[in-house]
C-alpha cells in the first residue's frame, strides 16, 4: 500500500471581530496580505486555484478551494 499522505495545513486562531468581517479577510486578497501572506493571485471562489506567497521566506502555495460557505467557513 502507499502510505504517501497528501499535505494538508490548518490553522486556529481566536479573533474578536464580527463573523462577517472575519470571512472578508480571508477570503478577499486586499486584506488578507496585511496580516498573513504578501502576495495572491486572486479571491478565494469555489472552485479558484489561487496562490499565495510569503515573500520574505521565499515561499508560496497554490490553493485550490473545494468550498465556501459564506460568513462561516
Amino acid at each position: 500500500m502507499n502510505d504517501i499522505k497528501k499535505p494538508m495545513v490548518a490553522c486556529q486562531m481566536m479573533i474578536r471581530k464580527p463573523v462577517s468581517m472575519v470571512f472578508e479577510a480571508f477570503v478577499n486578497p486586499n486584506i488578507t496580505t496585511k496580516f498573513w501572506f504578501t502576495k495572491s493571485s486572486g479571491k478565494l471562489e469555489k472552485g479558484k486555484t489561487v496562490t499565495w506567497e510569503w515573500e520574505m521566506y521565499g515561499a508560496g502555495a497554490d490553493v485550490t478551494v473545494i468550498e465556501i460557505y459564506p460568513i462561516k467557513k
